[in-house]
């Protein structure tokens, strides 16, 4: 089962960047493969450089430092993040919208990327380095929320270069909280010299309801405490009056193993939906209560 689940997503161009990009043109690094007009999602090289590496390693010390699940890299994100990259510096458009029409969840999906994605958007001619576009990112709030998902688990990373393009340098980091299964691996590089190993996660974790274990609950409140998942990312609750609605409530949780939800209407039957998100995507299973004064 598939929960819909919609992530913000935010972009970078800021006039002291354009100014130094004036500036800095000369000093650019040289022998970078020039942009060139792309089409649906073929990309000439969709491995990392070393740049691109540099910045893995950097955001997933970051994630680190916030407890937070090192990403992996797929295949797919990589695919679409160049493709995305290399359209902006053929195109001199700015947008998460591409120039076949194409929001970034649709690209994303058109590249072989899963459900529940966001993207990060950066150009400029002094961001050449992983440390710069990383940096600008991590300093932009809603840039550094996507860095910080919790949820995420997978990341593309992309930079072009083009010499007639407005801005220089383009990069592109496309994220997903599904493994699509491309890379084989549960954990990525969290320094320079560390080699990827690979970790087991279960297919079939999903939390369930440990209580209240009656079917009648409290309008004006109800506790609900889960069962956790051994190998769970992420646990998300839905609420609502027909099973899989959330006119009442619906919201992630984190790795939180109690909710309190309130103001329910009295003499109803609600129903509970409790999603878990792991190597396997998201699980759920239903519970249904009857609500009393």
């Amino acid at each position: 089962m598939l929960m819909p689940f919609t992530l913000p997503l935010s972009r970078l161009l800021g006039g002291a960047l354009v100014a130094a990009a004036l500036i800095l043109t000369s000093q650019l690094s040289q022998g970078v493969q020039p942009a060139q007009a792309l089409y649906a999602c073929d990309v000439y090289d969709a491995s990392l450089d070393a740049e691109e590496q540099a910045f893995l390693t950097t955001i997933n010390g970051y994630r680190a430092q916030y407890g937070l699940a090192p990403l992996s890299v797929s295949t797919n994100l990589n695919r679409s993040a160049t493709w995305m990259a290399t359209d902006l510096a053929t195109s001199g458009r700015w947008s998460h919208t591409d120039s076949l029409g194409r929001a970034y969840d649709v690209r994303i999906r058109d590249c072989g990327g899963l459900p529940w994605n966001g993207e990060n958007l950066a150009s400029g001619t002094v961001l050449s380095t992983a440390g710069g576009a990383f940096e600008l990112w991590r300093t932009s709030p809603g840039h550094n929320a996507n860095m910080l998902q919790a949820s995420y688990r997978q990341i593309g990373i992309a930079r072009v270069y083009s010499a007639s393009s407005p801005y220089g340098w383009y990069w592109a980091t496309d994220f997903s909280s599904t493994h699509d299964g491309t890379d084989g691996w549960g954990a990525a590089w969290v320094a320079a010299s560390a080699p990827l190993v690979p970790v087991s996660y279960s297919t079939t974790a999903r939390a369930g309801i440990a209580s209240p274990v009656s079917g009648y609950v409290s309008a004006s409140g109800m506790n609900l405490t889960l069962s956790p998942a051994a190998g769970a990312w992420e646990y998300w609750l839905e609420i609502g009056s027909v099973p899989g609605s959330k006119e009442y409530y619906d919201a992630s949780l984190g790795l939180w193993t109690n909710a309190w939800v309130g103001g329910l209407p009295i003499g109803a039957t609600i129903y509970v939906r409790v999603w878990t998100l792991s190597a396997g995507g998201w699980l759920y299973q239903d519970y249904t209560y009857h609500t009393t004064i």
